[in-house]
């Protein structure tokens, strides 16, 4: 590795470190959300897999426990990040710090996720762990209300949006759709063979009474 490449890079990210900011951006949706997704599905299907193949698991339920607790951490991180992004937005830096927030709850020996979960996050959440349940309780028992209350409109103004969208398509999709060249012709020569039918008008019955005048038959 050049190790002038190396220096350069370092002190852009020292002096410049808006310059890379997209970059780490880029790698913290990566190292903290993509790769973290891809491993709870491997944590969660392997031992089925393995189960349903009549092999013994390969992973065991460490594997998901410690995805679990990420996501935990994870979730966390991503609200106090939307409750303080004004300020930290502020700190050239916080895009390179993220990344490597990220990078230690996944990859330290001790699994930085799961520390911080067992040492901060768990005894926390016991002490109110019941008045959180109380008010999830209370939160889901509203929504139902809300949901049974308001089922009949809601319903009704889905089944009228549904309707009216495919009778649009329906509408589109006839306007959209050219008339065939044998039907137009078909038609065409319907309209050539009908004959004609000559509508008499006023001028053309003082044209019979002249003619009949001038005939010498006339009396």
């Amino acid at each position: 590795m050049d190790v002038g490449l190396v220096s350069r890079v370092g002190l852009q990210l020292l002096l410049e470190p808006s310059s890379t900011a997209h970059i780490f951006r880029s790698a913290s949706v990566a190292a903290g959300a993509v790769y973290p997704a891809y491993k709870t599905y491997k944590a969660v299907l392997t031992p089925k897999r393995a189960v349903g193949a009549g092999r013994p698991a390969a992973v065991n339920s460490t594997e998901s426990e410690r995805w679990l607790k990420y996501w935990a951490v994870f979730g966390l991180t991503y609200l106090t990040e939307r409750l303080l992004e004004g300020q930290l937005e502020r700190f050239p830096y916080y895009p390179h710090l993220k990344f490597g927030f990220l990078l230690w709850l996944q990859l330290h020996d001790g699994h930085g996720a799961s520390l911080l979960f067992d040492g901060y996050i768990t005894p926390y959440l016991c002490r109110y762990e019941r008045k959180l349940d109380t008010l999830l309780e209370v939160g889901a028992h509203i929504t139902e209300m809300f949901v049974s209350t308001y089922a009949g409109p809601v319903g009704y103004l889905r089944s009228t949006f549904t309707s009216a969208l495919s009778q649009l398509a329906v509408f589109l999709k006839w306007i959209a759709t050219p008339d065939e060249p044998e039907v137009i012709h078909q038609q065409n020569q319907q309209q050539q063979q009908q004959p004609r039918q000559h509508v008499s008008s006023p001028a053309d019955g003082i044209r019979q009474r002249a003619v009949v005048e001038q005939s010498p038959w006339a009396s």
